[in-house]
């Protein structure tokens, strides 16, 4: 044992002791465990504070912090927050009735879905109008109500198929009409030392016996839960940037029943527990909640699921290098429909160059996913295209007007916002951001992408000139467009230096320069192209001859084209041995995905009324 564990015997008496005394059955109201106390279990006192710990710390590295906050609640989370305030030194204040409330204050309260209160919500409520109080609504969801196709499409609003909780959305919608400044937070399952949503007690009672079994459903069943922790820190974060007409879905943990077996698993193999495995028959069940808007707030969750499970489980046990066993669907079962969705915004693409001659190809990995897999790489999402300039140009003439009601071009000269390197058609009613996408204001949806290829000089020093003033464009281009410092050390210094001076134009400006540049070569007579759209140097000038022809090619059912010389540019971009596949740990979905909402383009959605942007507007 290292210096951090501890010396007990026998840990699985301890985990069940407390997993048994903090099972399901205790009340959703019972707060003792929340209240700074004498006595008590030892181990879920330790657990309890570093549960406020990690909240606090994380509101004070975030400067969430804001003190004279109303508090109208009860239960475990009321106390838990009580607990982080007088951790943090502010001063808020616990009411009764929203009478107590001050005018123009901040208020937050909290409604308890499995035993609401409807009488005290309209109190709050029209508190909030005539007060002119700043109210954040905390919904407590005791379960997610499944349903064909909210367990499977988990970032759809809840309330799309739970009637309590439309009647509910409707109240603050009246609320928020009526010159409330209303928002909410709709929590999912909590996960602390008194709460067990995913049934974390019998499987340390199954590891005291000594053996976990794992059966083949497990893989198939899905669900997802709030670390308290988290939920202190969503309720702060919505508090101080949520905008109000808004709902934000808080939600931590997200993982198939096969994986937190194996995580507990992991914990305990060391002492002699064995690993059973059982086949049966299942289909995939979904019961989650994601909070993909809640990310756009900067929120992200305190730790990550070891720490969360290891910390729930006990106080003790160091943690572990836990890898899981298999791979999984890294869009929360989502993957096929996004893919889909994006297969038709490529057949609309198709159809309109065969329709007037313009010729394209696959590109980038969509090239690579065609050429080893017949469509996407297995852990892929996305559809790159490209385009010589000539071609390009002949396709945006027409894309615009000839695209169907289902489509919307996207591209810098719409002058909306947008002002990536390169254009896309996106499916309407769809939301698709990545960790990176998410921080910039523009529409965001299910695309496919297009990449230009543009002449460049042959001669490799005035190609690499031209690449790098491309880069230093792209690097002040970022910083504009975010509005921030960007980057770490002297590069963030040189940027918070340089983003007055960079305000005094306008983004359009920018984005039409660097149009600008990429097309200096556009009617020369040159041997060689690049992708200024990508930022990788040394594999980016290629012969354009590769590109001059086409051959028809299959991608994923969707009859399209790959360039002549494919081979060649699967080889400078992936390397000689392009064919082969990459080993487990490098099999990770590209994007880094905060928030993806699939709008109507779901199975067995046509009589449901999904909430796409789940908001109060």
């Amino acid at each position: 044992m290292t210096e951090h564990e501890n010396s007990c015997e026998n840990p699985y008496q301890l985990v069940v002791a407390a997993l048994r005394y903090c099972n399901p059955s205790v009340a959703f109201d019972d707060s003792s465990l929340y209240q700074r106390e004498p006595g008590g279990t030892p181990m879920l006192n330790t657990v309890k504070e570093n549960e406020i710990c990690l909240a606090a710390d994380y509101i004070r590295r975030k400067s969430l912090s804001d003190s004279g906050v109303c508090i109208i609640g009860k239960g475990f989370l009321t106390d838990a927050l009580n607990a982080t305030t007088e951790y943090l030194g502010e001063g808020h204040r616990l009411c009764r009735t929203a009478d107590e409330v001050p005018e123009g204050s901040k208020l937050w309260y909290i409604y308890d879905a499995a035993d609401p209160d409807d009488g005290m919500l309209e109190s709050v409520m029209n508190a909030c109008v005539q007060k002119r109080l700043v109210l954040t609504v905390i919904v407590l969801l005791k379960d997610i109500n499944r349903h064909p196709a909210i367990q499977r499409y988990a970032e759809m609003e809840l309330i799309a198929s739970h009637p309590d909780l439309i009647e509910l959305r409707k109240r603050l919608k009246a609320c928020h009409y009526r010159g409330g400044k209303v928002k909410a937070v709709f929590c999912d399952r909590i996960l602390c030392a008194i709460c067990d949503p995913l049934g974390l007690q019998q499987l340390a009672q199954d590891a005291e016996s000594g053996v976990i079994t794992v059966k083949s459903s497990d893989a198939l069943t899905y669900a997802s839960a709030l670390y308290l922790p988290d939920a202190i820190t969503a309720i702060y974060s919505v508090s101080k940037h949520g905008k109000s007409g808004n709902i934000y879905n808080a939600s931590t943990l997200f993982l198939s029943r096969y994986e937190l077996k194996s995580k507990v698993y992991s914990l305990f193999a060391r002492d002699g527990v064995k690993l059973k495995v059982e086949d049966n028959d299942a289909e995939i069940s979904y019961s989650a909640l994601s909070p993909g808007k809640l990310h756009s707030l900067s929120w992200e969750p305190v730790c990550d699921t070891d720490d969360i499970l290891r910390y729930t489980l006990t106080g003790y046990i160091t943690k572990y290098d836990i890898r899981a066993s298999f791979i999984r669907d890294g869009y929360s079962g989502k993957l096929d429909c996004l893919r889909k969705t994006a297969l038709s915004a490529l057949t609309e693409l198709d159809r309109i160059c065969r329709k007037h001659g313009i010729t394209y190809f696959l590109s980038g990995g969509s090239m690579l996913g065609a050429a080893r897999h017949g469509g996407f790489i297995p852990w892929d999402d996305d559809i790159d295209i490209g385009m010589l300039r000539d071609e390009f140009n002949r396709f945006k003439a027409v894309a615009a007007s000839e695209l169907g009601d289902d489509f919307s071009y996207q591209s810098f000269s719409n002058k909306n916002g947008y002002h990536y390197f390169f254009d896309r058609i996106t499916v309407k009613n769809t939301y698709f951001a990545s960790r990176y996408s998410d921080g910039y204001e523009m529409p965001k949806g299910i695309s496919v992408d297009i990449f230009v290829y543009d002449n460049v000089p042959d001669d490799p020093s005035k190609w690499r000139g031209i690449w790098k003033r491309l880069m230093n464009k792209r690097l002040l281009m970022n910083v504009r467009w975010k509005n921030e410092p960007r980057g770490e050390g002297k590069a963030r210094l040189v940027s918070k230096l340089l983003l007055p001076f960079l305000r005094l134009r306008d983004m359009d400006s920018y984005s039409a320069s660097y149009d600008k540049a990429t097309r200096k070569y556009e009617h020369k007579a040159t041997n060689t192209i690049m992708v200024p759209a990508t930022d990788h140097i040394y594999r980016d000038m290629m012969p354009r001859e590769w590109f001059t022809e086409v051959v028809p090619w299959d991608f994923a059912g969707v009859s399209t084209f790959m360039p002549k010389g494919y081979d060649g540019f699967l080889r400078i971009w992936y390397g000689e041995d392009y064919m082969q596949m990459l080993p487990l740990y490098k099999q990770t979905p590209y994007h880094d995905y905060y928030r993806l909402d699939l709008g109507d383009h779901i199975d067995n959605a046509e009589k449901t009324p999904f909430d796409f942007l789940g908001e109060l507007k």
